[in-house]
């Protein structure tokens, strides 16, 4: 089971969602949808996501085992990493770049998720050694 933060994705709606196999378990006042996506329905989410998020805006998703990240640049170019010392770097300074942030907010990404309070708990368990390194 991966956990979604899903913003920037106002043209995916809820049945969109439910298509692709993830389950709606919260919604914030902004309209941010809080997901759980099984691992058997992670390329359907993924293609969605590919689809439709809205440029500027970037999803992850999260498990015990992966942590992936869907970049949708301005121009409309996706890229895609599996979080990772050897790539965090460059995800950092996509991050920060797509938040208007400097970069040493979000250096350490383990970390920087983890303060989302629905990642937060699943963080702590699987990847405290990331986020306190």
């Amino acid at each position: 089971m991966y956990l979604s933060y899903l913003m920037g994705a106002p043209v995916i709606t809820d049945e969109a969602l439910l298509g692709a196999g993830a389950t709606i378990v919260g919604k914030t006042e902004g309209e941010s949808r809080k997901l759980q996506i099984p691992r058997e329905s992670i390329a359907r989410y993924e293609a969605l996501i590919r689809e439709k998020l809205s440029p500027g805006f970037w999803n992850e998703y999260i498990g015990a085992d992966k942590i992936h990240f869907i970049f949708k640049l301005a121009d409309g170019s996706i890229q895609e990493f599996d979080l990772s010392p050897e790539n965090e770097r460059e995800v950092d300074m996509l991050c920060a770049k797509l938040n208007n942030e400097q970069p040493e907010t979000t250096a350490n990404v383990f970390k920087y998720i983890s303060e989302n309070d629905f990642y937060h708990d699943l963080m702590a368990k699987h990847w405290q050694a990331m986020i306190e390194r």
